[in-house]
């Protein structure tokens, strides 16, 4: 169990480097991995009852929820951000909508009928 729990920290670090590095294909692969990490602690810790951590897995254990509380303000800024970019592309892409020329129609019918 340790060992998978000193997997996660290192995944925690790395996942930290990268988030400041700004390499989003890597935070997110590294993400992948360390859920999968996690799930196989919660297995084993469905296998055996009454499961307690011992107090370097404990330490460990708070360690990476120290690294993963450190990287939340890092993500929501960057999730801010994008949400604005995606805003300000939706707009420009409705100004340049408005702007954009009407063809007039060369050939063609039109009926005008009344009741």
């Amino acid at each position: 169990m340790e060992e998978i729990l000193k997997s996660i920290y290192e995944v925690t670090l790395e996942m930290c480097s990268s988030l400041k590095e700004e390499n989003y294909e890597e935070f997110e692969k590294l993400l992948n991995d360390r859920q999968a990490l996690m799930s196989r602690v919660d297995a084993q810790k469905n296998h055996e009852k009454n499961y307690v951590y011992t107090s370097n897995e404990q330490k460990l254990l708070k360690d990476t929820y120290l690294l993963d509380q450190q990287m939340a303000p890092l993500l929501d800024e960057n999730l801010k951000e994008t949400k604005s970019l995606i805003n300000q592309q939706k707009k420009q892409k409705l100004v340049s909508q408005q702007y954009r020329t009407y063809s007039k129609q060369t050939n063609g019918i039109f009926l005008d009928s009344k009741r």
